[in-house]
């Protein structure tokens, strides 16, 4: 029983009793305490019987002391005996506390029989709006609960969801470290694979210079140069080697598409061009990688075997996909047709291909009006993602 209840059970005993005192002329005082106070001590005790069995039986001695106290001290016990209410209401089911209450109001119409008939009304009366009010706190505090309990819940949920993004957040590092890891794999490899054989081959040339050039100043001198534009080649090689192993760099820095169009315009002086349509929102790693390497061999491809001096790059942010149009105004060739060709095979439309659809993409392949490379990734967020 809450604290609002116990005040207004314990009024209805106390207050009632002590009025009624002073307006009903009684001829044992100390009787009609006694029994006051026994009513009054078996509604505190039942507050902590043990057992639903102990407890329906005190509610039912103190419901029929009440009745001896109406039927012998008059309307004013009828306070004493609707204080009940709010000690079984809270305790039983409705249907329970209905019929209990049903009876009890029953109990007090017969130990007022004899009284007159605006007093069993007003007892009626009295038992109802209490029944009522009870009634009403009960679906208030019920109410209060259920709320607390959609808090408590909505809070759980918040915590669960606040875990998963930052569970989500940490395998996009570990997903964004191994694509790291890979690439100063491949980086290695090719400092390794490419400059180490070309610093062989220098080495080479420049033992068969020393023996050349006395006899043949000229064909020395020729390869020299050689050596010298090796030597360059190599050390550009090795900057951009460098540069892309730099662990400062996070992995959206190292695919960024702005910064491959404007190397590819400065080392190759072609025209690109990059838009955005829609609201761009964050992608996946993985994503990241397939979009910027994608783009990276249709350029390539449009410059080597397209002769394009303009290249397009358009980027859409949809609600379930996000798609990259690379177009060029370079030559496409009617061998080009066939997705057999071996356009197909030379031009790594294949690799793009698999690549894309690695991660549940689409490659399409547009030749008119121009020659148009079309990724296109599902994305998988919400409305408010980490």
């Amino acid at each position: 029983m809450s604290q609002s209840l116990s005040i207004l059970r314990y009024g209805m005993i106390l207050l009632p009793a002590i009025a009624a005192i002073y307006l009903n002329p009684l001829e044992h005082y100390g009787e009609y305490m006694v029994y006051v106070l026994l009513f009054l001590a078996i509604a505190v005790l039942s507050r902590y019987l043990p057992g639903e069995a102990s407890l329906k039986a005190a509610l039912l001695l103190e419901i029929a002391l009440s009745w001896w106290l109406c039927r012998n001290y008059g309307f004013m016990m009828a306070f004493l005996s609707v204080s009940s209410l709010c000690a079984y209401l809270p305790l039983f089911t409705r249907t329970y506390g209905w019929s209990l209450a049903a009876l009890h109001l029953v109990l007090i119409n017969h130990a007022l029989m004899d009284s007159e008939p605006l007093i069993r009304t007003s007892a009626n009366f009295l038992f109802v709006l209490v029944l009522v009010s009870v009634s009403l706190i009960l679906e208030g505090m019920r109410k209060q609960e259920h709320t607390l309990r959609l808090y408590d819940e909505l809070k759980q949920d918040h915590y669960r969801q606040d875990e998963a993004g930052k569970r989500l957040l940490h395998f996009a590092h570990q997903v964004e470290s191994a694509a790291q890891t890979a690439e100063r794999t491949r980086i290695s490899r090719q400092l390794h694979d490419d400059i180490g054989h070309r610093l062989i081959r220098v080495k080479m040339m420049t033992e068969a210079a020393i023996q050349v050039t006395p006899g043949d100043p000229a064909k020395g001198m020729e390869m020299l140069h050689q050596i010298r534009d090796q030597l360059s080649q190599s050390m550009e090689e090795m900057r951009a080697a460098v540069k892309r192993v730099n662990p400062r760099r996070s992995l959206s820095d190292d695919y960024a598409l702005d910064r491959l169009l404007e190397e590819t315009e400065k080392e190759t002086g072609i025209d690109t061009n990059l838009r955005l349509q829609g609201l761009p929102y964050p992608l996946y790693p993985s994503q990241h990688v397939v979009l910027y390497r994608n783009a990276k061999e249709a350029i390539t491809n449009a410059i080597r075997h397209g002769g394009a001096s303009q290249v397009n790059i358009v980027i859409h942010y949809g609600e379930e996909h996000v798609r990259m149009e690379v177009s060029n105004n370079g030559e496409t060739g009617d061998h080009a047709a066939s997705s057999s060709s071996p356009m197909e095979q030379g031009m790594g439309i294949r690799g793009m291909r698999e690549r894309t659809e690695l991660i549940g993409g689409l490659l399409e392949i547009r030749r008119t009006p121009v020659f148009t490379v079309i990724t296109q990734l599902p994305v998988y967020r919400t409305t408010d993602m980490v």
